[in-house]
Formats: C-alpha cells, sequence, structure tokens
C-alpha cells in the first residue's frame, strides 16, 4: 500500500499545526536558477498557485502578475494564509482540491504546483482547462533521493519516476533544479523536522539541506 506523504506527517501538520508547516515553507527557498527559471517560463496576468499552503511562496510571486488565486483543499492552512497575506489585495483565496479548481475555461495565465499531491491526472486535465491558449503551467516536485528525502520514512524513487513521466507524457518539459532548507538554528530544524518529516531530533545535526527537484513546464497551443 502506497503510504501518503512517503511515511512522513505533513497531511496531518495541516490540519493540526498549520504555523508548524509555515515555518517550515518559509524556509524553503528557490535558488537564483530556479527563481529565474520561474519568472522567465510564466505567462504575466492571473497567476493560479495550486496547494499554495500558507500562501509564503505565493505572497513572494504576486508581485509579478496582476491577479493571484491561491488554492488548497486544508481550512486550517488557507485560514492562516488570511491572517498573514489577507492585506495583499491581489490575492484571492480558493477552498477546493486540485481536481475540482473553481475556475473558468481558460481564465488562468500561468498555473503553479509546488510539491502537491493529488490525483495527478485529473488535475492535469483541470489546470490544462482553466489556462489560457498560450498560458504556462509549472510544477515544481521531487526527482531524486537527497539529503532532504533520505529523511523520509518510506521515500519511493520509483514512484517518483512514475511521476514525472507522467509529466513528460502530458507535455511537459522536465529541468533539474535546486531548493535549500534553510531552517534559523538548529533548534528549529530539530523540532520542524520531527514534527513533520517523523525523524528523531537527535538525528538532525545541521540546519540547511539541499532538495534536488524536477521542474515541469507546459506551454498551451
Amino acid at each position: 500500500m502506497t503510504k501518503r506523504g512517503f511515511g512522513t506527517n505533513f497531511h496531518k501538520v495541516y490540519g493540526s499545526s498549520p504555523e508548524t508547516y509555515h515555518t517550515f515553507s518559509s524556509a524553503e527557498r528557490f535558488s537564483l536558477r530556479l527563481g529565474k527559471r520561474i519568472q522567465e517560463l510564466s505567462s504575466s496576468g492571473v497567476l493560479l498557485d495550486i496547494a499554495c499552503g500558507t500562501g509564503h511562496k505565493t505572497n513572494l510571486l504576486s508581485k509579478s502578475f496582476e491577479k493571484v488565486f491561491a488554492l488548497d483543499y486544508s481550512a486550517p492552512l488557507l485560514t492562516l494564509a488570511r491572517q498573514k497575506y489577507g492585506r495583499n489585495k491581489k490575492l484571492n483565496f480558493l477552498g477546493s482540491t486540485a481536481t475540482h479548481i473553481p475556475l473558468l475555461d481558460e481564465s488562468v495565465d500561468t498555473a503553479l504546483v509546488t510539491w502537491g499531491s493529488f490525483p495527478l491526472s485529473q488535475t492535469l486535465r483541470e489546470i490544462k482547462r482553466v489556462l489560457k491558449v498560450g498560458g504556462s503551467a509549472l510544477r515544481i516536485g521531487a526527482c531524486v533521493e537527497d539529503e532532504f528525502t533520505a529523511l523520509f520514512p518510506s521515500f519511493d524513487i520509483k514512484r517518483i519516476n512514475r511521476i514525472n513521466k507522467t509529466f513528460i507524457s502530458q507535455g511537459f518539459v522536465i529541468e533539474h533544479h535546486e531548493v535549500i532548507i534553510h531552517f534559523k538554528n538548529l533548534k528549529e530544524a530539530k523540532e520542524i523536522l520531527n514534527k513533520i518529516v517523523g525523524v528523531s531530533k537527535e538525528s538532525i545535526t545541521k540546519t540547511v539541506f539541499k532538495h534536488k527537484v524536477a521542474l515541469c513546464y507546459y506551454k498551451r497551443t
């Protein structure tokens, strides 16, 4: 049986401790090269951020768009996102799953998914439905076992390869990039990774982790 989140506690934390997840999400930093590619591949106008979580990256990315839809199925995460970033008038929060996006056909210029977990074929159909002609879809996810994913209790590289091959079969191109997970101090690293990944605090001995990711991108013609 496939273990959700590769045996981690991410999905439990979404509901029980959204602040914990926000601290983790805030520690994730795109490399300069990845950030530049996201800008280059995005189509300005309307952004749909799928699985936006507590909105940390959504808020940062909003400066490059006229309007942003921040979608997540977790009510606790969206509540915290509204509290933290509700003053950003570009942001419009949507409580929904990725398989039923409550937007009109061809209403989005760029769709972004970062580490979302969902029924893949249905979600890709929905993304393509809401994407305008000439619009871009981008997805960031794991691609190898690295010093971060090696912490997961049941990381499955075969499953990761199947997911990325599905994106390729749907017309996506894949590039490899890096994300740095940088905690403020060792205490924070131990506490957050213990709660979210499920590893013992004693096994965490550093504050910075390099995470190799696949950037999958698609242009609707």
